[in-house]
């Protein structure tokens, strides 16, 4: 009867699974899975992607799923004809595939590109049956499919149309501008062999073409694609099968809490005192010369304040408070937001960091600079710049201070090696820290800003800086190119005119570029002309332009990731449940990179390794894989065991070779090899040898290494070396032996690292139980929040992550949002 009322319950619940699963499929639309803005998550275009690229064992949809899709797609007829069709149309990404894929039969390159040819030319292949029964061949076409951006078809569709001279082909201007970004002239080819180049430099463009690629992917095709016809199928049997259906779905929503928690996050934080600062900051900059809107911040004011009533600073109030109204109901404006923590946000403003930090080791007037001034603005660089790993690893700074460097610098007591030795030291601990970058940007004293002093300098030093600033003049600050146009055109020489202005920039733009390229020393005559204008410019009439930009791509950021961290640092338990989810996304690939990075970088590891030391068996447990990596790698195994055979009987470690030696002799083979060996070596028959070992330590030394002689003894106690340190609470004394050596703290350090990688949930873990003394000897709350400091500082500083993140939300910020990266001046 029992079992009767179990099978009951059971099959009603199983029913609703399977019928609910089967319901969820026949719902599932299209859009879902072409628009991330509803997938919420996955660095990719379609969200079917990230989830085959994530899938693990017990998923269905993975890799080996999708490699069974492809066999069964390319056995239909018209999977030939529509490869012929994309070689023919210039898919050299196709054709990188399918050679790839021919190379993996064990023919030539040379076989393998003919054969690719021979498809493109006459629609069939002598080895296509080979190719399809040939697992790592499938692999080659599984990438580029996998990997292949969605906007790269239409691009395709688009250089044919422009070639051919179609009716509605996109502007000559548009092509032009397009191929120039990849360094191709744009003239119209007819060469198979080299569209598939040209398609391969389109490919790796991003949007780095601006406005001139959006425009080209979003054109629309003429015909089917293998590309898209392969992706239509798969989403069909995802949407037909119940199972398919219920794990996407299920998957989706699962990584849609992650973006929801740091959409919550965000509201938070900007409904907070330095959230207003933060709004009205963008709105007006640092200085009061904006006197109307342009740019970003104009698409903000419109969108709060209509494009009818005109920018009044007494009205960014009333504009706060829609906007925190528009950031409840309207995911564009979170969107906004992040955006300000990528790469192109910051573009100037890194581009002239990287070359104070490059200058600084290579030219001596800006080193000496640093080593006067540099100093003064502020903390981080008086106190916490001798804590860094940079000025550690520096022999000229290792034991000296910034006074005692100042000292020696006035009293010319540094050659010119030391000054560039210093600076080098100085550029990286600048290039790892946004804070004192951006205290160069802001002086909190009231005193110019140390950046005045380095500026001209780098403008004439580093020809990749001045380009930086040319592009922004050009391209995305119009207050800029206003003034100094309007400088120029009015100088003396009158070498410019009005009308002159903008072609003379691009002039100038092109040489700058052909000079950075070749690395010729010598600028042209438009490019030097720029450069000694703008520096006169920048130090005089155009500094409030050039400090206002530098505090827009800084400080603005800068003051957005303070906010985020300080609500982090406020709530740990919602920062961790963020980063258990966030860490499932492929977009986090590089934050859980650079976060291990940082800690390896800044010795966290070490720390890592003095808790388990201190006999935190918790944590000890917690970092066990850590014995596997350092196991599977042969020389750090070696040096481990090395170690333990080598130690004497008075140090800790010899309770890891009594243990892994008692163990040893517990298998019944090994312990007969021992016993003959012994025997041998003159020790009785009837002698237990646990006994002996047990009593005389020396005996047992003496008789291991014999015992070790034998492989198959070896091979045992070397395994039962690990497993005592892993599971028999020896962790603790290999651990204090590891921090006495440092080739050892070297190789727990670079074996954790690895176990991060593989495993970021480890992290939180590691974390979580650091923080647990033991006998109240050692108080690790200082070290627990210095770890989660630099785990949020280094996620809310990859501007990769970010950047990825906002693609995984919004497929590269969709709509209104386009105006953010693409219609601005």
């Amino acid at each position: 009867m029992k079992r009767l009322v179990l099978l009951c319950i059971f099959l009603p619940l199983n029913f609703f699974i399977v019928s609910r699963a089967s319901s969820i499929g026949k719902e599932l639309p299209e859009e879902m899975d072409l628009n991330p803005i509803l997938a919420e998550s996955g660095w990719s275009d379609r969200s079917l992607k990230w989830m085959i690229a994530s899938g693990e064992s017990n998923h269905f949809i993975r890799k080996d799923w999708m490699d069974s899709e492809i066999l069964d797609f390319l056995k239909r007829d018209q999977a030939l004809n529509l490869i012929q069709n994309d070689l023919l149309r210039g898919d050299g990404l196709l054709a990188d595939a399918l050679s790839e894929g021919f190379h993996q039969l064990r023919i030539g390159s040379d076989t393998a590109k003919r054969e690719v040819l021979e498809i493109a030319h006459d629609g069939k292949s002598k080895l296509w049956i080979s190719l399809l029964s040939n697992p790592q061949a499938i692999s080659a076409l599984r990438n580029y499919l996998l990997y292949t951006p969605n906007s790269y078809p239409p691009v395709l569709f688009a250089l044919k149309d422009w070639e051919n001279g179609a009716p509605d082909a996109l502007p000559d201007l548009v092509m032009e501008t397009l191929l120039k970004a990849v360094d191709i002239k744009p003239v119209k080819n007819n060469n198979m062999e080299e569209k598939w180049e040209v398609a391969r430099r389109l490919s790796r463009i991003g949007n780095d073409g601006r406005g001139a690629y959006f425009l080209a992917s979003c054109y629309p095709k003429s015909e089917e694609t293998f590309y898209n016809a392969f992706w239509d199928n798969v989403w069909e049997q995802v949407r037909k099968d119940p199972v398919l259906s219920h794990e996407y779905s299920y998957r989706l929503e699962r990584n849609k809490r992650s973006w929801d928690t740091l959409s919550k996050l965000f509201k938070q934080a900007l409904h907070s005192y330095e959230g207003k600062d933060f709004f009205i900051h963008y709105l007006v900059g640092k200085t009061a010369i904006k006197q109307e809107l342009k740019g970003r911040p104009l698409w903000v004011w419109e969108a709060l304040m209509g494009k009818k009533t005109p920018f009044r600073i007494d009205l960014a109030e009333e504009a706060y408070k829609r906007f925190l109204f528009c950031v409840d109901k309207d995911p564009r404006f979170i969107d906004f937001i992040l955006w300000h923590l990528t790469r192109p946000a910051e573009a100037v403003s890194e581009a002239t960091r990287e070359a104070l930090c490059q200058t600084l080791s290579k030219e001596e007037a800006i080193s000496k600079l640093a080593i006067e001034r540099i100093w003064e603005a502020g903390p981080k660089w008086e106190g916490e710049i001798q804590k860094s790993s940079s000025w550690s690893l520096c022999e000229q700074t290792r034991n000296a201070t910034p006074s005692s460097l100042r000292k020696a610098f006035q009293n010319g007591q540094l050659t010119r090696a030391d000054l560039f030795s210093i600076g080098d030291a100085i550029g990286h601990y600048l290039l790892r820290n946004d804070e004192a970058w951006a205290d160069l940007i802001y002086s909190k004293t009231g005193k110019a800003p140390i950046i005045e002093k380095f500026f001209p300098l780098l403008i004439q030093y580093s020809p990749e800086c001045a380009l930086a600033w040319l592009e922004s003049i050009l391209n995305n600050d119009q207050e800029s190119f206003d003034a100094f146009g309007r400088w120029i055109c009015n100088q003396p020489e009158h070498k410019i005119s009005v009308e002159q202005y903008d072609s003379w920039l691009k002039r100038a733009e092109d040489q700058l570029k052909e000079a950075i390229e070749k690395r010729e020393p010598v600028l042209g005559e438009e490019a030097q002309y720029y450069i000694d204008s703008f520096v006169k410019w920048a130090m005089g009439p155009g500094w409030e332009h050039i400090i206002n930009r530098l505090w827009a791509e800084t400080i603005i950021p800068e003051s957005l990731r303070k906010i985020l961290k300080n609500c982090w640092l406020t709530d740990k338990e919602e920062f961790w449940k963020w980063y258990r989810g966030v860490c499932a996304l492929p977009a986090a690939k590089t934050a859980i990179e650079r976060v291990t990075n940082i800690l390896v970088t800044a010795k966290e590891m070490e720390l890592i390794l003095q808790g388990i030391a201190s006999w935190n068996y918790e944590l000890a447990d917690i970092c066990a894989s850590n014995w596997d990596i350092i196991w599977e790698d042969e020389e750090k195994r070696k040096r481990v065991l090395e170690a333990i055979i080598g130690c004497d009987g008075l140090s800790d470690l010899n309770n890891v070779l009594v243990f892994a030696t008692e163990n040893t002799l517990e298998r019944d083979e090994e312990r007969k090899i021992a016993q003959k060996i012994a025997v041998a070596n003159g020790r009785t028959p009837t002698e237990d040898l646990r006994e002996v070992i047990a009593q005389d330590p020396v005996i047992m030394r003496n008789l291991l290494t014999r015992w070790l002689e034998s492989p198959q003894f070896a091979e045992h106690w070397n395994r039962s070396v690990f497993l005592v340190i892993k599971y028999g609470g020896q962790a603790p004394i290999v651990a204090q032996w590891m921090l006495s050596k440092k080739e050892a703290m070297e190789i727990w350090t670079d074996s954790l690292a690895t176990a991060m990688r593989e495993n970021p949930f480890l992290l939180q873990a590691i974390i979580t139980h650091i923080g647990k003394s033991i006998g109240g000897e050692i108080s690790w709350e200082k070290e627990v929040r210095k770890i989660e400091e630099a785990i949020m500082d280094a996620i809310l500083s990859d501007r990769i992550f970010w950047e990825n993140l906002l693609v995984d939300k919004t497929g590269g910020i969709d709509n209104e949002s386009q105006k953010i990266l693409y219609a601005l001046p």
